[in-house]
């Protein structure tokens, strides 16, 4: 039987794939899992615009992620943060710290999206890589200063 898969299916094939299967297989376990159509002209054209309009916005997003990123590129953050001798911080910035503090600016960004290689531990300034998008990324500028209520 000739089916359309639906999602990736090991040792079968990946989402969009017309894969021949024995009748048995596909009638008691790839189509009741919703794993596989049959592959008629209709589901093919459908599963062909389909793809085309993934294409037409990732490009579109991957577009305004770069956009982003350059507007973002000379990006500095200030955070205060209190920190005893030797300019060692009580505690640590966390990707989680630098989040808050972008949002606050008027930038929203997921925790995952900040690449930071370890916690930030001292004052001065830092770089911090961030995922736009795949493929997409820009640099940011941390700056860590003495707050008020520290020595």
């Amino acid at each position: 039987m000739e089916l359309l898969l639906l999602k990736n299916v090991a040792d079968v094939g990946k989402k969009g794939d017309v894969v021949r299967v024995r009748d048995g297989f596909a009638r008691n376990f790839l189509m009741p899992q919703d794993l596989a159509i049959p592959a008629t002209r209709a589901n093919k054209q459908f599963f062909a615009e389909k793809r085309a309009r993934n294409v037409v916005r990732k490009a579109k997003e991957k577009e305004a992620a770069e956009k982003r990123a350059k507007e973002m590129k000379d990006l500095t953050i200030t955070i205060e943060v209190r920190a005893g001798e030797g300019d060692k911080l009580y505690g640590s910035v966390t990707a989680e710290d630098l989040r808050v503090a972008l949002e606050k600016q008027g930038h929203g960004f997921e925790k995952k999206q900040i690449r930071i290689k370890e916690a930030l531990k001292t004052l001065g300034t830092h770089q911090v890589d961030l995922e736009i998008y795949p493929q997409v990324k820009t640099r940011l500028t941390v700056e860590l200063v003495r707050g008020s209520d520290s020595h």
